[in-house]
Order: C-alpha cells, then sequence, then structure tokens
C-alpha cells in the first residue's frame, strides 16, 4: 500500500540558493497577493488528515515530475530525526528537485485562486514542506540574517520602506559567498525570522540554506546600487515585519473535491471537452477508485466513492456523453 512517502521523490539535483525565481519576467517586489501562503494555523491535524486521505495519490497520479517512481528509495534512504516524520524529510529534500523546483514555486506564486477552488496541484507538498519548517523553528527560535543572489533584475525605484514577501518557498544561505555564486544583480541581506535553517537535512549541506516561508513579510529598509566592492550590483536589505497568511486554514476544513457538475444538464454532459478538461473531473478519469478492488477506495470520501463510479459509466452517444446516474 502507498503510503504517505510516496508524494515525494528523493533526488540529487540540487537547487541553487536564489535560483526559485519565475522562469519568466515580469519581476517585482511587493506583497505577493496571489500566492499560496497557507500556514495552517491552528487547523495542522485535520489538514494534515486532508492530504493523507484526500490529495496524496490524486497528486501523485496527476504530478509530472515523477514522485511516484521513487517512493521506495525515500522511504529506505531516511529515518525520522529531530521530530521530523520521514514525510518532512524527504519534502525537504525534495524541494531542491530541478525537476520540482521551478514548476512549485510559480504553482505557489500564482495558485491562489487554484488553492481556493480545490484545483491545485502541489497541496500535499506545500504542507509538508510548511511544516517541516514550522517544526524546525520550535526549536530554532532565533532570527538569523541570511543572503540571496539572484539572476534577475526588480524594476521598481519606489520600494523603500515598502512591505513586501517573496510569495514562495524562497532559498537564502547564511554563506554570502554561496549566495553570490547563483546570482550578483538582485541580492537579498535578510533578517528572518520565520525562515528554518535545512543545512543538516540536505543533501548539499555546503550551502547552509535557511528556507524562507511564503507567508513571511519583511520591510526593506536599505538599498545599495552600484557600490564599489559590494558583493552584489544591487542589495536589498530586508527585516522581518511578521507573518501574513491570507489563505490560513482555507482547505483543511472543506470536503475533498468532488465530481464537478458544472457541464451537466438533464443527466447529460452538454460538453464533453470541457467537461473532461475540468482538473477536478480528471481526478476520476485518471484514477477507478470506484472500481478497481485496492485502489484506495477506503481512503475516498463517500462522495468521491459515488462521484467515481458515476463518472466510469459515461458513454458516447451522438456527440454528447450520456451520464448515467446510479
Amino acid at each position: 500500500m502507498l503510503t504517505t512517502a510516496a508524494l515525494i521523490l528523493i533526488v540529487t539535483c540540487h537547487i541553487a540558493v536564489g535560483q526559485d525565481m519565475p522562469e519568466k519576467g515580469p519581476y517585482s517586489l511587493d506583497m505577493a497577493l496571489q500566492s499560496v501562503d497557507d500556514q495552517y494555523y491552528n487547523c495542522t491535524e485535520d489538514m494534515r488528515h486532508k492530504v493523507q486521505t484526500c490529495y496524496l495519490k490524486k497528486e501523485i497520479t496527476a504530478n509530472k515530475s515523477g514522485f511516484a517512481n521513487a517512493w521506495r528509495d525515500a522511504e529506505n534512504s531516511l529515518v525520522p530525526q529531530d521530530n521530523l516524520t520521514i514525510n518532512h524529510l524527504i519534502a525537504i529534500r525534495v524541494y531542491s528537485s530541478k525537476k520540482v523546483y521551478s514548476e512549485f514555486n510559480n504553482a505557489i506564486r500564482n495558485g491562489k485562486q487554484s488553492y481556493r477552488q480545490l484545483v491545485f496541484g502541489w497541496y500535499s507538498l506545500h504542507f509538508w514542506l510548511t511544516e517541516a519548517l514550522q517544526i524546525l523553528k520550535k526549536s530554532q527560535q532565533e532570527c538569523r540574517l541570511t543572503y540571496r543572489g539572484t539572476h534577475v533584475n526588480f524594476t521598481q525605484s519606489d520600494v523603500l520602506n515598502k512591505e513586501i514577501r517573496f510569495g514562495s518557498f524562497a532559498s537564502s544561505s547564511l554563506d554570502k559567498n554561496e549566495a553570490k555564486n547563483f546570482g550578483n544583480l538582485s541580492c537579498f541581506e535578510i533578517y528572518t525570522c520565520h525562515g528554518a535553517d535545512v543545512t543538516k537535512y540536505s543533501e548539499h549541506g555546503r550551502e547552509k540554506e535557511v528556507l524562507i516561508p511564503p507567508y513571511e513579510k519583511f520591510i526593506i529598509t536599505a538599498i545599495r546600487k552600484g557600490q564599489k566592492g559590494d558583493w552584489c550590483k544591487t542589495v536589498y536589505k530586508l527585516n522581518s515585519s511578521g507573518i501574513q497568511s491570507n489563505l490560513s486554514c482555507a482547505v483543511a476544513n472543506r470536503s475533498c473535491p468532488s465530481l464537478s457538475r458544472k457541464y451537466i444538464r438533464g443527466g447529460q454532459i452538454t460538453s464533453p471537452r470541457a467537461f473532461l478538461s475540468d482538473p477536478r473531473n480528471s481526478y476520476f478519469m485518471r484514477s477507478k477508485h470506484g472500481n478497481e478492488k485496492g485502489s484506495g477506495v477506503q481512503k475516498l470520501s463517500v462522495q468521491q466513492r459515488k462521484d467515481s463510479k458515476i463518472f466510469h459509466q459515461y458513454r458516447p452517444k451522438g456527440g454528447i456523453y450520456d451520464f448515467i446516474k446510479k
């Protein structure tokens, strides 16, 4: 039987500190209001149950990064430590994968609406990584000065004393020279109070990585540009200013996604193409939970089981799919 460790892929590739920027611009320094910034405050247990019983198998099936292919390696290669479960440890490892981090962080930056609509593709990884950082912070209570180098330019000229968020999981380093190796166009000197040191759990401990969650806020207290001998062309100095979690617990207490009936009228699917491309329906198309023994039916909600059985009974009829309800 699949365990929750099946979600994450252990890899030997690593993310360069500061290389988790979007593949394409424009780049801005702002509050990243479209980001998936769920902190799971007062709903951690509910969300953990949701991940284990609702989203895990779905995301393994749907994700294109190859998580499911290496779950045995992940389970066999790591052991729980420092109050972190196997899932937390693997989540930290997988974040550094070139196959994962870019797609994952791009989804985090812009996924607010899909998160609310229950069609976000990374609920499980987002949760395990967030909880891992929160657990580590319990024993790393001090704030830290870290460094982040990037290869991009930010065009705003009026950001001094303004509040910003990175809007994704942001890599930084305790070592300025390590950060400088990965970008010297726009860099950050960050005083973070919610980022956690993950050096001990990384395949690449030399980077001395501190991972900052998407919900931490910062004030830009100084900007240095073109100073001779500086470590970067433009340096933004950031001081932690607290937390802003607009999506906190937005999913934890909601029902698992069920079959979308948006395109169903009078017992028929009125637009087959739209129906089959609906993310909520594609889950049932990929996985016949209701019809296959041992396929995880016991982990689905009652509504999901009903919907899955219904979905797999549609048949072509005159160019429209006949939707037969049992």
